[in-house]
């Protein structure tokens, strides 16, 4: 390495800049963003609004403080800006009128927190979802007497003990007022939407007289502000990512699907067009064969952003699927029922807002060149797309990296789509180290995103390889669903393919590879080196070993019954077989494992069992426990357990390499 040049590192999270939720402004010539930072000395993640102006590129700095400031939102004639602002003791609804002065409290909460908003049509309400504590104040931080569980769902990865009230709908005057609540229901409000003139409200909950046994079958109401009158949409049975009011009152559209009970991710969510007058039901995206919600991983991109779809025209829609890698932008033309695409490259488009009058479209985009920034499509007499903010710029001149190569690679009755990012100064000549790096979900997929961590590996050395094995979304409900009831296979024959074709390639050497993969990928980490003794080294993280003990002790663990379509004490075999842990005595692969102790997901007890089966046979296996953590450790943990935890698979792989 010349003086010069400067590689990616783990502390190098401290220098990104994560732009996100763009919100342009109604006559298109302001994108106000959310900028969240991290403060390296109380090693906490904080978040700002931002405004870019779409002639000039000048970037202003809108809000500043220690807090949280997220969901920025317009209303329609653009003189109103709203958003939620977070702190330790409150949250709070807050106002701008015309971008001037300081903004003043429409909503202040000390007993809840605010999650969402969106302005009527005519401007004069705001309809925003809560989530009230069962107890306020210095109180939420003391443990309870006692814990009086008498629900199935009664935990939350990254929440804890669900001690919150559900989450309800209430509406406020947009220059402010009483709290109005307009719902009070037994479970969480998850989406909501005004209808086309603001007489009333569509809402998403899920009032199954045993919801926790059916957590996919969601209901959409309608709530009329007028009558004072809740309404049932009727629609078959599935869950409902989000709901949208046409413009002109004659349909509903929602995300969604019709087969709950089915294993998680497998089915499409598609766009559905329900007519409110006969209730007849139109999926527009079937023929895609792709799901509507963001699936795509990353450690800076965020993933599983709810992006409603949004009227361009009363007769066009705009919306994203994931495919492939990537998150297209797409039209659909209600009157044609034509689907064309607007933004279709190599790339990721993680959320998006419109102008009022739909020529000029704010995009959060993600990209292998680059981490996350902020880009402006126009559509006038012709498309053109640019890019408005230049936040890591600055960064990415000072480190030298490479961007990763695709290979399309073939396994049983399957092609895999894959990449390989090599280090920078890579010489074909050469024979290094490879990592093979597997994917949570499991039905997710790695795409066009700048990751920060295979960056950090091609860094130090490494060849690193990550794949979208048969079980990913991303490539149809078949290949979704390849998995179902046998989660190692085809994914394992799928994994292999990819090292042997890239061993293939002439520049890894195949006596220095290594495994690694968190959540499914972690399970997939344990079943590889239970299965194979080709890898010289492994790091399983926050992983599943035992399906058995998994299904009790997991925050959603009975849902294994929609994969396996049965019960462990009812057929022990089937869940014996598929769990890594009946194979440990065949493990003789150096093992870390690294799990986080307040993991519900994924629970700590399955680090556990694997770790002491494993020490108590004498293997080598190593534990390491992140204590406070969840299981978004890697995405969201704090600041200095993300580089303790990749600095610790560093030293892993290189002792061994």
């Amino acid at each position: 390495m010349s003086k010069q040049e400067k590689y990616v590192s783990p502390e190098d999270i401290y220098d990104l800049q994560f732009p996100s939720d763009p919100q342009i402004s109604p006559d298109g010539k302001k994108v106000i963003f959310v900028k969240k930072w991290i403060h390296k000395k109380e090693q906490k993640y904080y978040s700002n609004l931002y405004s870019v102006d779409t002639v000039r590129g000048t970037v202003v700095q809108f809000t500043r403080g220690e807090q949280k400031d997220i969901k920025p939102r317009w209303n329609r004639n653009g003189k109103q800006l709203l958003f939620i602002r977070s702190t330790q003791n409150k949250s709070e609804l807050l106002s701008f009128y015309g971008g001037l002065g300081e903004p003043m409290p429409l909503i202040s909460l000390e007993d809840g927190d605010i999650q969402d908003l969106a302005f009527s049509p005519d401007d004069k309400w705001v309809a925003v979802l809560i989530q009230k504590y069962d107890v306020s104040g210095e109180d939420r931080k003391k443990e309870p007497l006692k814990r009086d569980i008498d629900r199935l769902f009664y935990r939350l990865d990254g929440e804890g003990f669900r001690q919150k009230r559900a989450v309800q709908l209430f509406i406020v005057k947009s220059r402010g007022g009483r709290l109005i609540p307009i719902t009070d229901v037994p479970r969480d409000v998850t989406d909501f939407a005004w209808n086309h003139d603001g007489t009333g409200i569509y809402y998403v909950t899920n009032d199954h007289e045993d919801p926790d046994r059916h957590m996919d079958e969601e209901s959409i109401f309608f709530y009329s502000l007028k009558e004072k009158r809740h309404v049932r949409i009727e629609k078959p049975a599935g869950p409902i990512g989000w709901v949208q009011a046409d413009p002109e009152g004659k349909y509903l559209y929602f995300a969604g699907h019709f087969k709950p009970g089915h294993s998680w991710g497998a089915v499409n969510s598609e766009i559905q067009q329900l007519h409110l007058e006969t209730g007849e039901i139109h999926s527009l995206t079937a023929s895609l064969d792709r799901t509507t919600d963001m699936v795509t991983l990353g450690d800076i991109t965020p993933s599983f952003v709810k992006q409603k779809a949004l009227f361009q025209t009363s007769e066009d829609l705009l919306f994203t699927v994931s495919s492939e890698g990537a998150n297209p932008l797409f039209k659909f033309n209600i009157l044609s029922g034509e689907i064309t695409p607007l933004l279709d490259g190599p790339e990721c488009v993680v959320s998006f807002s419109m102008s009022r009058d739909g020529k000029n479209i704010a995009v959060h985009l993600a990209q292998m060149e680059r981490p996350d920034e902020i880009w402006l499509l126009e559509l006038n007499s012709e498309k053109h797309f640019r890019r408005i903010t230049f936040l890591n710029d600055e960064y990415m001149s000072s480190i030298s990296c490479n961007v990763p190569e695709e290979y399309h690679i073939p396994s049983d009755n399957a092609v895999i789509q894959s990449w390989v990012l090599k280090p920078p100064g890579f010489n074909s000549k050469k024979k290094y180290p490879l990592l093979l790096q597997i994917h949570g979900g499991p039905r997710a997929q790695y795409g066009y995103t700048w990751f920060h961590e295979m960056q950090v590996f091609a860094a130090a050395g490494f060849v690193v390889l990550y794949t979208n094995p048969q079980g990913s979304q991303g490539y149809g409900h078949a290949f979704a669903d390849a998995i179902t009831g046998k989660w190692a296979e085809p994914a394992m024959n799928d994994l292999m393919a990819a090292v042997d074709y890239i061993l293939e390639l002439g520049f890894v050497d195949p006596e220095q590879c290594f495994v690694t993969g968190g959540s499914y990928g972690g399970y997939m980490t344990n079943w590889v080196i239970s299965h194979t003794n080709r890898f010289k080294g492994a790091v399983t993280q926050r992983s599943i070993c035992d399906l058995s003990s998994f299904f009790g002790t997991s925050d959603t663990g009975w849902d294994l019954e929609a994969d396996f379509h049965d019960v462990p004490w009812k057929n022990p075999e089937l869940y014996k077989k598929w769990s890594p842990i009946t194979y440990a005595d065949q493990i003789d692969t150096p093992l870390c494992i690294i799990h986080s102790e307040n993991d519900l997901r994924c629970p700590v007890e399955q680090a556990e069992q694997l770790f002491v089966r494993l020490k108590y046979d004498k293997k080598p296996v190593r534990l390491v426990l992140f204590p406070e953590e969840s299981h978004g450790l890697s995405r969201g943990g704090r600041p200095d357990r993300r580089v303790e935890r990749l600095k610790l698979m560093l030293e892993e792989f290189r002792v061994k390499s």
